[in-house]
Formats: structure tokens, sequence, C-alpha cells
């Protein structure tokens, strides 16, 4: 049974929700501790309910737990364990928990809930009249390996050899870098300002942290594109801020000016 429900999941057809399934978006905890994870929806026709974790640096999912209803809620193969490392519960149609013991690094990942409504298992599957299944945003769960580190913020300026380009002929801008080192854990965003204002054109930020695998510290950086005009006017400045996630789980703005 455990195998077709399984292979019916993967089956089902794929939405994000909107709203309509509530996670937390961020958990820290220590090694050897236990957390636990909430889910609540707002259908109370959405009988089935999944469990899933996409590990650190991988795209698949796999599937935890799968609810049929109400006070049902089972652990899939093969993440049945003897010291019963997960647990899961199914108090209400619109509402579910899962319990993670014994944390260890291998357990920081992305947990997503998922709902569907009730349908039936035939001998033959047909993909298109199979119930879709919604997904909430996800839990980025981090077990903390490390202390707790603030990032140290610099600003690179455009580097000779770009001003000197040939590519200035059609291109009149230049580009600034952002680099964020020396942090931990991985949960940051990167933003800049021109002269006060946000922007969110011409940049390109890294789409995730890198982690030194001696030192366990993480670097990320972020590039912007500014008019040659702004960059030689004494007058201008220019701003990124990283903000950063710590283990209390409050956010800290840590600001970078070169004016």
């Amino acid at each position: 049974m455990e195998l077709s429900w399984f292979i019916l999941t993967l089956l089902l057809t794929v939405y994000k929700s909107n709203g309509e399934i509530l996670q937390e978006p961020e958990m820290f905890a220590n090694r050897s501790s236990t957390v636990t994870l909430t889910c609540q929806h707002d259908n109370s026709d959405h009988y089935r309910l999944f469990w899933y974790k996409q590990a650190k640096g991988t795209v698949g999912l796999s599937l935890l737990v799968f609810s049929a209803g109400q006070n049902q809620a089972y652990i899939e193969e093969p993440f049945k364990t003897q010291d019963s490392k997960y647990a899961a519960t199914r108090p209400e149609i619109k509402m579910s928990t899962l319990q993670i013991n014994n944390l260890e690094t291998e357990d920081s990942a992305l947990y997503y809930c998922a709902t569907s409504t009730q349908y039936h298992i035939t001998l033959s599957i047909n993909v298109n009249t199979a119930s879709p299944a919604y997904f909430g945003n996800g839990t980025k769960l981090t077990v903390l390996a490390a202390n707790v580190t603030l990032p140290k913020v610099k600003i690179l300026p455009p580097s000779p050899k770009e001003i000197c380009s040939q590519d200035k002929i059609n291109d009149k801008r230049s580009t600034l870098v952002c680099v964020a080192s020396g942090f931990y854990p991985d949960h940051v965003s990167v933003s800049w300002k021109v002269n006060g204002v946000a922007r969110q054109d011409s940049v390109s930020t890294d789409t995730s942290a890198q982690q030194d695998k001696t030192t366990l510290m993480y670097h990320i950086s972020s590039r912007i594109k500014v008019n040659d005009t702004d960059w030689m006017d004494l007058k201008s400045s220019f701003a990124c801020t990283v903000q950063f996630f710590n283990g209390d789980e409050y956010t800290v703005d840590i600001s970078k000016y070169i004016e």
C-alpha cells in the first residue's frame, strides 16, 4: 500500500499554493534536539495530506508522510527507523505536524506540505484525471553545525579592466560587486540602493550562498550595473544591504556604503 501511494503522489499534477497552505518559512535548531513543523490549510475537502523532504543540493522530493484523513499519518519507507526519527500527527483535517527527533546536520532541508482531494485507486491510473496536489511554500530547516556568525560585507568598485574596455562604446555602465562572507547559517538576502533609492534592475545575485567545507562559513556575492555618470558623480552613494536571519530568529541588516 505504501508503494502504491508513493506512485500515486508522483503522478499527481503539482500546483503551488496561493496561501491556502501555511508553513513556517524558516526554522533553526541545534544538533541532538527535536523540532516540530506545522502545516495548516483552509480546504476541508482536502482529505489527503503529504509531507515531502528536499535535501540540500538536490532537485527531487522524497515522500516522508502520507495521511488519508484525520487522525491518520504514516511514515513512509525508507524513513521508518527503530529510533523513531520521525513522528507525524493529523489531529484535524486542516492541520498536521511533522516532528523530527535527534537532529543531525543532514536533516537540514526544505520540508513541503501538500494536500489533495479524495480520489480512488484503480488498476489503470489516468494522470489527466488524478486529483491535483497543492503545495505550501515549504519550511527551510537549518540544523546548526557551528556558532551563528554575522556576515562581513564589502563593496568592490568597477575594475580598471572594465572601465577601459572597448565595450564601453555600447554600454555606458560600470559594475559594482557586493561580497558578504564569513557568515553562518546561509539564510541571507542581498539588496541595493543607489542614491537612497532601492534598485532591482540590472542586479544579479548568486542563487544561493556557497559554503567553505573546512570552516563551514558561507559567502555570497551580488552585482549591480550603474550608469557611468552616477559612478563618476562625487555626490552619488551606493549601498549594499545583507539581510541575515540568525539563530534567534530575528533579522539583522548589515549595510556597506560607497559615497
